[in-house]
Formats: C-alpha cells, structure tokens, sequence
C-alpha cells in the first residue's frame, strides 16, 4: 500500500503520509498550528490521519497527553509508526475505532478535528480514500455529538471545514449547547475564494471573534502571519 506514500519533514518530526489515507495539506498544517495555544490536558484528535495534528500539537505543548483516533485500520497502523518513530510517542496514544462507537470514561480539555467533508458525491475510487475525504463515516452532525458528548464543561474545540460545510456546522452546532467563539478563515492569496474555514468553540457562549489569514500574498510569496504561524514547524521557515 506504499507506493505513493511520501514523506513530510518537519523541523522536530517527519511524517510518512498518503496511501492509505491522505497526503498532508497547507491547511491541515494551519489548523494544528494555530490551535496549539488554545490546546491543554487531555487532548481527542478525531480523524488522526497520519497523526499530524497530534504531533503539531505534541511538540508546541509538551505537558500535554493526547488520543488520536481513527477509523481506516491500515491509516490507523501508519500514525502508530509515525508517532513511534517521533519524539512524542510518549505523548500519543492511537485508538483506531469509530468515533461514534467509541466507549470510554474519558472527557476531554480539548477536542481537534479535519474532518471528512465531501457528501453527495460519486464515491472515491479507493476505499480508504472514500473514508478520508467522504462524510459518509463522520458527517458533520456526528462530529458535533461526539464532541458534546467527550468535551468537558468549559473545554474548547477546533474543527475545519470549508465554508458551505461550516455554515451547516454552524448551525447545528446551535442546537446543542456549544458555542463558537472565532471563526479563522483561511484564503491561498488575497484575490483568491476562500479555501477552508476554522471554527473554535467551547461549551461557554462568548462573543465571536472572526479573523482572515492568506497562505501568500500579491506577489505569490508567504505573508509574514502564515510564515509566523508555520515557523515552529516547516524547514523553510528560519
């Protein structure tokens, strides 16, 4: 299942990613970055991937203690020898199952997610693919009782989405007792549509803070806040 697989190095880890499962993504990378300050205690990575997520959030909050679930078994397999090749196999404790078949005592102080997104559409040509990048295994409804139900009272949540899928996050995110608190739109350039969106919320209503971020800027060069945001993280980066 190798052989498209690549690998991703970081400035404290590298990755093998893709086949089975995604490849990493610039968006990805932004979410475990810019979540990194409000992450704390007891950490659940739901749809860990290769475990890049949990790694990011590893090496920027060492006191941490992280599970990072997934659903794809071989997918599963790959973030366990990638965590157990990495500095924080101490830190990260993979669980691959359901989300929503999950039985466990645990709550958490923070929840993180890049979920599947894609619903209504011809299936993936792989299944493993189908399972990564189609809601059919987590839509968003379920994403939002797994974290009501394994968030503790006050704990916060990061998700990413994009925008049309957010708005339905959004939505019925109202009807249950969690609360956003700041919506980080992400764009590739400041002419560009915009690309994903992430919302951080808690089970506290607070007033919501919205912000934009541009991956590059007019000149197709990385604006200082991303190259800021990535700086702990990507070689590039001095």
């Amino acid at each position: 299942m190798g052989g498209s697989r690549s690998v991703f190095t970081f400035k404290q880890f590298s990755l093998a990613h893709g086949n089975p499962g995604l490849k990493i993504s610039t968006e990805a990378c932004i979410l475990g970055a810019w979540a990194h300050s409000f992450a704390h205690g007891k950490i659940l990575d739901i749809g860990t991937g290769c475990g890049l997520i949990a790694c990011m959030l590893a090496q920027s909050n060492p006191d941490v203690n992280i599970d990072a679930i997934e659903i794809h078994q071989e997918v599963a397999t790959l973030a366990l020898d990638n965590i157990n090749n990495s500095p924080f196999n101490n830190q990260i404790q993979v669980i691959s199952s359901d989300i929503r078949a999950l039985s466990t005592n645990n709550s958490y102080d923070f929840i993180i997610s890049n979920p599947p997104f894609f619903s209504n559409h011809l299936p993936a040509t792989l299944q493993d693919k189908q399972i990564a990048i189609h809601d059919d295994e987590l839509n968003f409804v379920d994403l939002i009782a797994s974290i009501k139900k394994l968030l503790k009272p006050g704990g916060k949540f990061a998700v990413i989405y994009p925008k049309e899928v957010m708005d339905k996050f959004e939505n019925e995110m109202g009807k249950t007792g969690l609360y956003v608190h700041q919506f980080l739109s992400i764009f590739p350039n400041p002419k560009s549509k915009l690309l994903r969106v992430i919302c951080l919320g808690s089970t506290n209503k607070e007033e919501i803070a919205i912000e934009n971020l541009y991956i590059k800027d007019e000149k197709n060069e990385y604006t200082e806040a991303f190259k800021l945001l990535l700086n702990p993280y990507y070689l590039i980066f001095e």
